[in-house]
C-alpha cells in the first residue's frame, strides 16, 4: 500500500508538471526575455532548491515524519502556479520561479529516502522503473492536453490553475501513508544547522564521492544546452509549440516502453554496465539538434535518446541507492542533490552566456562533446560486473572499443528482448482476460435465452 502512495503521487504531479515544464523556456521568450534571462530561470531556482536541500533534509532527519515534507514541500509547488499565472514581466517570473524551488525542496529528501526506505533494496530498481513508466505516461498525457490548449489559446492563467489543482492532489495520497520506523536524529536548531553545513561528513564516503563527481559534469553538460533546444526548434527550424509538444509526448512513450524492461535489465547486468552503455546514445541529442535539416529527424532521435536516458537514470539511481550511508540517510541525499544539482544549474547561465558568442549550433556541439566525456569518469565508478558480453572476438585495444562495443551492443540486446517478453507477456494476458471473461458471460446469455 505504501509504494502505491508513490505511484498515484508520482502520476499526478508528473501530470501538472508536463503541462508546463516543456514549455516554460517559451514562456520566458513569449514574454520578452532575452537567452541570458531564459539560462537565468533555469539556473537561480535550482541553486535556491539545492542549497535549501541541505537544510531540509537534515531537518528532515530530525523528525520521524518524513511525510510531512513531502506533503508541504508538493503544496507549496502547486501554490505557486497561482501568483505565476498572473506575472507580465519575465524577472518577476524568475524571482517566482526561484522562491517556489526554495520551499518546494523540502520534500525532494524525505521523498527519496522515505523511498528507499520504504522498499527493500534488491526491488529498488524494479519500483524505480515503474515510477518512471508512470511519470512518463503522466507527462503523455499532461503535454498532449497542455500543447493542444497553449497552441490554440496561448498562456490562459487557467491552465496554471489546473497545474495548482493536480498538485495539490498528488499530495493526497500522503495524508495517511504510515511510515517505517526510522532513527531520529538531535532536533535542537543548533545541532540542525550544524548538519546542514558540514561537508567533512561526506569526505570517508569514496564512491560517493566518484558518483557526485560523475553527475555533476555531466548535468552541467546536458544543462549547457537543454534549456536552448526548444527554442532552437522555434527559431532555427520554424516550428511551433506543437512540435514541442510532439519531442515531449515521442519521450514520455520512449520511457513508458522501456522503463520496465530497464528495471529488468539493471539487476542483471549492473548498474555501471548499463550507465556506460546508455550514456553515448543520450549524449548525441544536441549533435542531432543541431545538423537536422527539419523536425523529423529530431522526432525520431528523440524516441533513441529518451530510450538511453530511461536506462541511464534508473542505474544512476539504483547505483546512488546502494551505496548511501542508511543511517544518515536524509542528510547524505542533500548532499547528493546539491553538488550533483550545481552543473544543472550553473550549465543553463553559462549556455545562455556562451550562446550569444558562439551560436546555438556550436553550444550544441560543445554540449555532445562534454556529455561523452562522462565516460572516463563513469569508468571510475567500482562496481563488479555480473554480466559478460554475449559478443567475443572484438579484439579492439584502441581507447577498450572492442569492450565498449561489445558492452553496447550486449546490453541494448538484452533490453530489446525484455521489452518484446514483456510485451509478449501483456498481450497473452489481456488474451486469457478476455477469454476467461467471454466464458463467463456464455451461460448468462444461454440462461437469459
Amino acid at each position: 500500500m505504501s509504494i502505491k502512495s508513490f505511484y498515484t503521487s508520482q502520476f499526478l504531479r508528473s501530470l501538472a508538471e508536463a503541462m508546463i515544464s516543456p514549455f516554460l523556456s517559451v514562456y520566458l521568450l513569449f514574454l520578452g526575455a532575452t537567452k541570458a534571462l531564459i539560462g537565468l530561470a533555469s539556473t537561480l531556482p535550482d541553486f535556491a532548491s539545492l542549497f535549501s536541500q541541505l537544510f531540509w533534509g537534515s531537518l528532515s532527519e530530525s523528525t520521524f515524519k518524513k511525510k510531512v515534507f513531502i506533503i508541504f514541500g508538493g503544496i507549496a509547488w502547486a501554490l505557486m502556479w497561482i501568483p505565476i499565472a498572473l506575472v507580465k514581466e519575465p524577472l518577476l517570473l524568475v524571482s517566482l520561479l526561484t522562491i517556489q524551488a526554495l520551499l518546494s525542496s523540502a520534500s525532494a529528501p524525505a521523498w527519496t529516502a522515505l523511498l528507499i526506505r520504504s522498499t527493500s533494496s534488491y526491488k529498488i530498481a524494479h519500483v524505480q522503473g515503474n515510477l518512471n513508466a508512470i511519470a512518463n505516461f503522466a507527462a503523455f498525457i499532461g503535454t498532449m492536453i497542455a500543447g493542444l490548449i497553449l497552441n490554440t489559446f496561448g498562456f490562459l492563467p487557467f491552465i496554471f490553475y489546473l497545474i495548482a489543482f493536480l498538485g495539490i492532489m498528488s499530495r493526497v495520497p500522503f495524508f495517511n501513508f504510515h511510515e517505517p520506523i526510522t532513527p531520529k536524529s538531535d532536533g535542537s536548531l543548533k545541532s540542525i544547522l550544524k548538519r546542514t553545513f558540514n561537508f567533512s561528513r561526506i569526505k570517508s564516503e569514496k564512491e560517493l564521492i566518484k558518483l557526485i563527481t560523475a553527475i555533476t559534469f555531466l548535468n552541467f553538460s546536458v544543462s549547457l544546452a537543454a534549456p536552448f533546444l526548444s527554442v532552437y526548434v522555434i527559431k532555427g527550424l520554424n516550428g511551433n509549440l506543437i512540435n514541442i509538444a510532439t519531442l515531449s509526448i515521442i519521450s514520455a512513450i520512449a520511457t513508458i516502453i522501456f522503463s520496465r524492461p530497464w528495471g529488468v535489465v539493471v539487476e542483471k547486468i549492473g548498474r555501471k554496465l548499463v550507465m556506460l552503455a546508455c550514456i553515448i546514445p543520450a549524449a548525441l541529442i544536441p549533435f542531432v539538434y543541431a545538423i537536422a535539416p527539419n523536425i523529423e529527424w529530431i522526432y525520431f532521435y528523440n524516441f533513441i535518446g529518451a530510450m538511453a536516458w530511461a536506462g541511464f537514470n534508473l542505474a544512476a539511481f539504483a547505483y546512488l541507492a546502494s551505496i548511501l550511508p542508511k543511517e544518515k540517510l536524509d542528510s547524505f541525499i542533500g548532499f547528493y542533490n546539491l553538488f550533483a544539482g550545481l552543473g544543472s544549474s550553473a550549465g543553463p547561465f553559462v549556455g545562455g552566456i556562451l550562446s550569444e558568442f558562439l551560436g546555438l549550433k556550436n553550444l550544441f556541439f560543445l554540449s555532445t562533446f562534454l556529455r561523452l566525456l562522462t565516460i572516463i569518469l563513469i569508468e571510475r565508478l567500482e562496481e563488479k560486473p555480473s554480466f559478460k558480453p554475449r559478443f567475443s572476438g572484438l579484439t579492439f585495444e584502441f581507447l577498450g572499443l572492442g569492450y565498449r562495443i561489445e558492452n553496447f551492443v550486449s546490453t541494448y540486446s538484452l533490453v530489446m528482448l525484455e521489452t518484446l517478453r514483456q510485451s509478449f507477456f501483456l498481450i497473452n494476458f489481456k488474451n486469457h482476460f478476455k477469454l476467461r471473461a467471454s466464458s463467463r458471460k456464455v451461460p448468462r446469455l444461454l440462461k437469459q435465452k
